[in-house]
């Protein structure tokens, strides 16, 4: 257990057990001495021992059941109280989460204020912190929000949904994180920290089914292979379930499949040395997304999100997706407050998403997404510890990654027309709207060459030839980027009370954003109404354009916190940057400037009630410069996933944090937070903004979540535990544009666990669960690829899911 405080006869001789469980005591006199050992939530262990040179002792801790248990945490590259550090973060542990059943992200995403997780697919999250969006999937762009799994980046959205299973806690960061975790957190970070393996026998099964045909199986072991020296753990997870949006063209959507496993390595090669080796791999295999037309009914249903569909292709939409990554953690203790720290990293995903872009049967925008990412990190790091005066970390690190993303597309050209004509409509109301869906909800395919006759200019030499039922043609991003690093950053003591703590990291990118769009075999008439001819969708470009830039950055933050007893103030200043975007199209090249953030926060934390109750509280603004916003848009006639500097913006927030011990071995905890996220009126030169005014997506102005986990002692051997809790948002809008049909009023979700637990080892847990009890109809998004013809598409959220459950601990 990291972080338990260890002191030798109530002097200043001491240290802090390390991510390991290890501590170590140097230059101890010999004699008899006394040590002490405290963890909050735990009994106070103390033990009279002789020391005649090099001694050992296995430390044990009994569970303390009137207090809250301390979560501890890494977040400033030591292991720290989160009540001790000076940031607003947010932190769930493993037990949290297998007894709350948050098994994915956008679940924890309730739990965490100001945090929102947006999942369409694995392929498509959208991830949001204090207001500000990181969902892009071009292989150009660069994260906003950083995802970590054990110190490594996987930003990269099509590879960064991992499934939560066997793990040792959950961390987020708020507030622009440069200093402690590198280029992609500039408005925050979240740190997936999973089991180790350890030196004890242990194991636990878990399994479930619901309604769906929902099947949940998750397995752990864990086994030492030479006894205090090597040690293995293995974790896997199988969940499937039918999906909950019926499919007139066959199979269901929104759906799940995901198979995902761990294999974790330990080796203790003498006391002060810790080799992890981590080897992760997931396969997806989901039934397609319901992008749902707003605008055009199936046959026989309505445009409902929450009803069934007809989107064509039928059971061949999907989404599959591989994750491999590895991993090699190498702790070293050079000394009692010295440690170097090293982190390799390898990773790789390929995923392919075959989607119904215009939410109809029409067979107008079937697109496939091709996506492949790999990347190579390199951390070193110098750790310092002192207790009672300084402590912090210098180091470097270097990360490459190279990615692309291919978009084939399969239309009927009748119905690839109809969908060109509404878009056309919008900016020349002159141009017939022609419907790519009938009355009836059956596609409409009775266009002819006739149409496309009478749109296009006289010049346009005639005759056209048929409209062909069946056009293929594809085009794709490229991105490489690689980035030096070198950061420092510390926290000085200055009385026993007040402490700063400040930091700085310098980055050296080197970012190269390339596009191709192939010439098609059969052109496509339809490419002279566009101006793309003999393509659709985009110009040939005849081969790869590209451009290449570099950029140097630095970053930082200054904190000052004062203790109070067991509670803690501080305030920060902080910058955070996103690297320009360089995009490149058949058309042109945009080069942004690089996105820019200053906040300015205050917080204070901490315990009272003999730590029954524990708090936290921060109070936030930033200022935005260079704010970059992308949309799907079609210019000039070519889907784009257009970026753009959208100037300057603001926000004010607040969040809080409580957790509340109300008897034993039984809690209730509470979250919320408020966001005020716009952009400015006007920009820095004084210029009227496009989104001037408006609201940030994806961003509720307020977020809420209640719950307890209640636990009812019956007999020595048996407990019964309720767990209920509610999770609130208010209203969403689902674009930078705030169009007024592209949102989701507030809506809250009730959700509940209870169940038996049975004996102390092994421990049987038997039990009922049910996400979503009220069966509440809401949306995650709208908008979309749709949204760019002027058909925007919605997707719906869970239903209600109901299920029973076993779980083993040996």
């Amino acid at each position: 257990m990291p972080g338990v405080s260890i002191v030798l006869d109530n002097s200043r001789l001491g240290t802090v057990t390390d991510e390991s469980g290890r501590y170590l005591l140097r230059s101890v006199p010999t004699g008899p001495h006394t040590l002490q050992a405290s963890f909050v939530g735990f009994q106070t262990f103390r033990q009279s021992i002789v020391i005649n040179g090099n001694e050992r002792l296995d430390i044990t801790l009994t569970d303390n059941p009137t207090q809250l248990g301390e979560v501890i945490v890494s977040t400033q590259k030591r292991a720290e109280s989160i009540l001790d550090v000076p940031i607003a973060i947010a932190a769930v542990d493993g037990n949290f989460l297998k007894r709350q059943r948050i098994q994915e992200l956008d679940v924890l995403a309730n739990y965490i204020p100001g945090l929102q997780v947006q999942l369409q697919s694995p392929n498509n999250p959208g991830f949001v912190i204090r207001g500000v969006t990181s969902d892009e999937g071009d292989a150009r762009s660069q994260a906003r929000v950083s995802v970590f799994q054990d110190g490594v980046q996987i930003s990269r959205s099509r590879g960064a949904v991992v499934e939560l299973f066997d793990m040792e806690r959950v961390e987020v960061a708020k507030g622009p994180q440069g200093t402690l975790f590198g280029r992609g957190a500039q408005i925050g970070a979240i740190h997936l920290i999973q089991n180790k393996a350890r030196n004890n026998q242990a194991g636990e099964v878990l399994l479930s089914y619901g309604n769906y045909n929902a099947l949940y199986a998750q397995g752990v072991i864990n086994q030492p292979l030479v006894k205090d020296k090597f040690f293995v753990r293995l974790a896997g997870v199988a969940s499937k379930r039918d999906g909950f949006i019926e499919n007139l063209s066959g199979g269901t959507l929104n759906g799940k499949g995901t198979y995902a496993g761990r294999l974790a390595l330990r080796y203790l090669p003498g006391t002060r040395s810790t080799l992890d080796l981590l080897v992760n791999y997931q396969y997806d295999d989901y039934p397609g997304t319901s992008f749902k037309s707003g605008r055009y009914a199936p046959r026989g249903g309505d445009t409902n999100p929450n009803t069934f569909a007809d989107l064509e292709q039928g059971t061949n939409l999907f989404t599959r997706r591989k994750v491999l990554g590895t991993t090699l953690l190498w702790n070293q203790q050079l000394s009692n407050r010295l440690t170097l720290n090293s982190i390799s990293a390898f990773r790789w995903f390929d995923s392919h998403e075959n989607f119904d872009a215009d939410g109809t049967v029409a067979p107008a925008l079937f697109l496939r997404e091709l996506a492949i990412g790999r990347q190579w990190s390199q951390e070193f790091r110098l750790n310092y510890q002192n207790e009672n005066r300084f402590s912090g970390f210098a180091g470097l690190s270097f990360f490459t990654e190279d990615g692309s993303q291919r978009l084939p597309l399969i239309a009927d050209e009748r119905s690839l027309l109809a969908l060109y004509t509404t878009a056309i409509s919008r900016l020349v109301p002159s141009v017939p709207l022609v419907p790519i869906v009938l009355p009836d909800g059956s596609a409409n395919l009775s266009l002819t060459s006739a149409l496309l006759n009478s749109l296009l200019p006289s010049q346009v030499p005639r005759p056209l030839p048929p409209l062909k039922t069946r056009h293929e043609e594809d085009f794709a991003n490229f991105g490489k980027n690689t980035a030096y690093e070198v950061f420092a950053d510390g926290t000085y003591q200055l009385t026993p009370r007040l402490s700063v703590s400040a930091g700085i990291r310098g980055t050296y990118d080197v970012q190269t954003g390339g596009f191709q769009a192939d010439q098609v075999a059969v052109p496509s008439v339809i490419g002279l109404l566009v101006g793309n001819f003999p393509n659709v969708l985009n110009r040939p470009t005849r081969g790869i354009h590209s451009v290449t830039k570099d950029y140097f950055s630095a970053v930082g933050r200054l904190v000052v916190d004062y203790k109070i007893g067991s509670q803690k103030a501080y305030a920060s200043l902080s910058r955070g940057r996103r690297p320009g975007v360089i995009q490149v199209s058949a058309i042109d090249t945009i080069l942004l400037r690089p996105e820019t953030v200053i906040s300015y926060e205050l917080g204070y934390k901490g315990a009272t009630l003999a730590n029954r109750l524990q708090y936290d509280l921060a109070v936030y603004y930033y200022d935005w410069n260079n704010f970059q916003s992308t949309s799907i848009v079609l210019q000039q006639g070519q889907l784009r996933a257009l970026s753009t500097d959208a100037g300057s913006a603001r926000s004010l927030g607040t969040e809080v944090g409580l957790r509340y011990n109300v008897f034993r071995t039984s809690l209730l905890y509470g979250s919320y937070s408020y966001i005020d996220g716009k952009f400015d009126d006007y920009d820095k030169e004084g210029r009227r903004q496009e989104f001037g005014g408006n609201r940030f997506r994806l961003t509720p102005m307020h977020q809420m979540a209640l719950g307890a986990d209640l636990n009812f002692p019956v007999q020595s051997r048996y407990s019964i535990y309720v767990r209920p809790n509610y999770t609130y948002k208010s209203k969403v809008y689902f674009e930078n544009s705030n169009q007024p049909d592209l949102i989701q009023d507030g809506y809250g979700l009730v959700n509940l666990n209870a169940g038996v637990e049975l004996g102390t080892k092994p421990r049987m847990m038997v039990g009922f669960y049910s996400k979503n009890l009220l069966n509440e109809q809401y949306i995650i998004d709208a908008g979309n690829t749709g949204n760019a013809f002027g058909i925007p598409t919605f997707i719906a959220g869970p239903p209600r899911f109901v299920g029973a459950e076993v779980r083993i601990t040996f």
